[in-house]
C-alpha cells in the first residue's frame, strides 16, 4: 500500500477485502491509514466512516489493543475541532462489544436448551432426573465459559478503553462525566456485573 491514498480509497479497498473474507488485510489497511503524514490533514469528514468500520473490525475479531491505539490517535486529531465526532465513534464501539455480549449469551442459552432436551429424553428414573438438572448446570457454566466470558472480558476492556479516550481533556469532560455513570450498566447489565464482582476481574475498577 502506498504511503497515502485517499479515504474513500481505503475504505473500498477494505471493503473489498472483507467481502473475501480477508478481515484482518482489511483491518490492516485501515490501520495503515493512521501511521500516514497526511493523516492528521485529512478532514474529519472522511476519517469518521473509516474510523467507525475500523472499530466494526476490531470488535468483530475482538482487537482490543488495536482498536485503543486507534482511537486515541482519532482522539488527537479531532479533539480540537469536534468532540461530537469523537463520541459517535467511542459510542459505536461500546455498542458493538455489548451486542457482542448479547449475542454470545443467546447462542449460550440455545446450546444449553439443546442439551437439556437431549437430557430429557435419555431420563427414565427419579435418579437420573436429578443427576440430569446437576449435570445441566455444569453444562451451562462450561458453555458460558467457552461462549461468553471471552466477550464480556472484550467489553471489560472496551469501557476501559473509552474512559482512557476520554479522560484528560477538557473538550471531552462531559462525554466522560456522562459514560462514568453508564459504565457498569449496558443493556447487557446483569451479565457484566456478575463478572464485575469476579475474583478475576481486572484490579483497576472503573
Amino acid at each position: 500500500m502506498p504511503p497515502y491514498s485517499k479515504p474513500e480509497t481505503v475504505l473500498k479497498q477494505a471493503e473489498g477485502l472483507v467481502s473475501v473474507g480477508q478481515t484482518h488485510a482489511a483491518l490492516q489497511s485501515l490501520t495503515e491509514m493512521f501511521l500516514s503524514k497526511r493523516f492528521k490533514s485529512t478532514p474529519l469528514a472522511s476519517l469518521e466512516p473509516i474510523m467507525l468500520r475500523f472499530v466494526e473490525l476490531c470488535v468483530e475479531m475482538r482487537k482490543g489493543r488495536v482498536a485503543k491505539e486507534g482511537l486515541m490517535q482519532y482522539k488527537n486529531i479531532a479533539q480540537n475541532s469536534s468532540v461530537a465526532s469523537i463520541e459517535v465513534v467511542v459510542n459505536r464501539f461500546i455498542l458493538l462489544s455489548d451486542a457482542k455480549v448479547q449475542e454470545a449469551q443467546e447462542k449460550a442459552n440455545k446450546a444449553v436448551a439443546l442439551t437439556d432436551v437431549d437430557d430429557l429424553e435419555a431420563m427414565e428414573t427419579p435418579e437420573s432426573i436429578l443427576l440430569g438438572a446437576v449435570s445441566g448446570d455444569q453444562n451451562k457454566d462450561r458453555t458460558d465459559r467457552a461462549l461468553v466470558t471471552p466477550w464480556l472480558k472484550f467489553l471489560w476492556e472496551s469501557y476501559r478503553t473509552a474512559l482512557e479516550t476520554l479522560k484528560n481533556n477538557a473538550r471531552l469532560e462531559v462525554i466522560y462525566q456522562a459514560r462514568c455513570p453508564s459504565i457498569t450498566l449496558p443493556p447487557s447489565r446483569l451479565i457484566f456485573a456478575s463478572f464485575s464482582k469476579s475474583p478475576n476481574k481486572p484490579s483497576n475498577s472503573v
